[in-house]
Formats: C-alpha cells, structure tokens, sequence
C-alpha cells in the first residue's frame, strides 16, 4: 500500500483527478446534452470515451513522473523535504514508470484515434509525449517557452473530447451549424480558461522555485524579469482571464442561466481578482506556494462550473 500511495504522489493523483473529471464533465455535462437536444446519438462510445481519458491521465502521468527525474537537483533546493526520487523511490522507477505509462497510454489513444479514423487525434496522442519529455529536459529551462507549452498542453483534454465527438459524429451525421458553432465556442471558452490558469499557476510556481531554477541555470521568467516582472505578467494574465469570463458571463445571461453566471463570479472571477493585490504583497516562495494552490482551486471550480450548462442548452441565443 505504501509504495502505491508513493506512485500516486509521483504521478501528481489530485492534477490527474482534474483532469479526468475536466474530460467527463465537458463530455457528459456540455457535449452530449447539446447533442441529444438536437436528435442524433453521440459519435463516440462510451467504452472509446473511458480509453480517450484514460489514454490522456496516463501521458500525462508520464510527464510528471519524467519532470521529478529531470528536476532532481533542483527540487533538492526548493522542497527538500518533498522529494520522492532518490528517497522513497529510485531515480529508475521514474524512467521504467515513464516509459510503460506512455507505451500503454499512446497505444490506448491510436487505437482511439482509429477507430474514429482520425489522423489529427493519434498526431496529438503521439506528439504529447515527446513535447513532455522536451519540455522536462530543455524547454522549462528556458525563458517563457515552458510556461506555454505547460499551458497548452492543459487545454488539449477539452480540446481532445470536442474533436473526438466532432470526428465520430462526422462519420454518420450532418449536425446543424448552430450546434458545432455553440460546442466550439464552448471548447474555446473552457480551453482558453484552462490555458491562462494554467500560464499563471506555473508563473507563481517558478516565483516560488526562484531559488533553485536560479542555481540550476534556468532561464525562468522571474529570474530573468526579476519578482517584480513576474508578478506584472501574472496580473497582465489575472486580467485578461477576468475579461474572458466576463464576455461569456454576458452570453450565459442574454440566454438566461443565471447559475453559471453567478457560480463563475463567485468561484473563479472574484478569487482570480483577489489575487492580484495579494501577489503584490508577497515576496517569500511559501506565499507564492499558497496562491499557486489557490489557482489550482480555481481551476478546479471552471472544471465544475461545466454542471451549469447542462441547466440550460438553448442554441436559439448563441454566444454573441
């Protein structure tokens, strides 16, 4: 029980749970009951849904796995106290972990991707795990380039549920433009959240690691802006994201659903802006550590605020 529980801290299990339930609830709670109120069956299966995410958790506990082997030396400055490899496991259960995990979880995906004959899903399932390991070995060494990928990479699961359904249901139905023109912007919608929060909690999380990526050579944005560069960015972000929610909290209430409109103002607008003030007055990495945690919450309430749609699919209004 000891060395699972060790794997699960490994693999980050509360990001991988995100995830998942990021993939279920735009799937169960967005896609499919715009479909059925517009008459054809869903394209993709249900037993091809469990593969898609179980494919997606996997790759992506690959990379966490390939990210603690690679970080080693720094995360000895920075969370001494938190390291797994080298003290509960060995360096090589990384790698074995990282290599079964992806040839598992990419095998899972292709044969996803051909079922539903889609070249662009299996480019994704077999391009994500190369972009980690690039990623983990140059790319978040070096100035801005790692924040993005990280961030893009954390819109690809809503991203990936869309093109599935959009791929399957292409194969035996003609939707009405309506329908794929509302699911589109909602994958937009929730992608872009999941980007920009993603940009700023790993901005918060290089502030907080400063110390280390500093004496490993990393080219981070606080080490080279500087905190106060740092913070300015994650601001310019925090505000950018509030402005986004704003113009969707303005088509939910022109098409009547209150309750999403209500539940982002509460759990994602007003705790994205009470950040901003509070970054200003931090400047030790347990602070930045804290805020970083509080974007991960926030996070986790846009997965959530996906049980709002499901109250009120009206494609008559439409977004703007």
């Amino acid at each position: 029980m000891g060395n699972v529980l060790t794997y699960l801290g490994l693999f980050r299990w509360p990001n991988l749970l995100i995830l998942a339930l990021t993939q279920c609830l735009f799937r169960y709670a967005v896609i499919i009951p715009a479909i059925e109120n517009t008459g054809p069956r869903p394209g993709v299966s249900h037993s091809l849904f469990i593969l898609l995410v179980l494919s997606t958790t996997g790759i992506a506990a690959a990379g966490y796995a390939i990210n603690d082997y690679f970080d080693l030396r720094i995360d000895r400055i920075n969370k001494p106290g938190k390291i797994i490899l080298g003290r509960k496991l060995g360096r090589r259960h990384a790698i074995v972990a990282h290599k079964l995990l992806n040839l598992i979880s990419v095998s899972m995906g292709l044969y996803v991707s051909i079922r539903l004959n889609s070249w662009a899903l299996a480019f994704i399932f077999l391009g994500s795990p190369a972009l980690l390991w690039i990623y983990s070995i140059r790319l978040k060494r070096q100035f801005l380039i790692g924040n993005l990928v990280v961030a893009l990479l954390s819109a690809l699961p809503v991203v990936l549920v869309w093109l599935a359904e959009y791929q399957g249901l292409g194969r035996t139905v003609e939707l009405p433009p309506a329908l794929w023109t509302e699911m589109t912007r909602m994958m937009l919608f929730y992608g872009s959240l999941a980007f920009l929060l993603s940009a700023i909690r790993e901005i918060l999380k290089d502030l907080e690691d400063v110390k280390g990526d500093r004496c490993a050579g990393c080219r981070t944005l606080p080490v080279v802006l500087g905190q106060k560069g740092a913070k300015t960015t994650i601001a310019s972000l925090l505000l950018l994201l509030i402005l986004c929610l704003a113009a969707f909290q303005l088509a939910f209430f022109r098409s009547g659903n209150m309750g999403m409109v209500v539940f982002l103002l509460l759990l994602v607008q007003l705790p994205a802006l009470a950040i901003i003030p509070a970054l200003w007055k931090e400047d030790r990495a347990k602070g930045f550590g804290s805020l970083q945690r509080l974007t991960k919450l926030i996070m986790a309430a846009g997965v959530l605020s996906m049980l709002f749609y499901q109250q009120n699919v009206d494609l008559h209004y439409g977004f703007f």
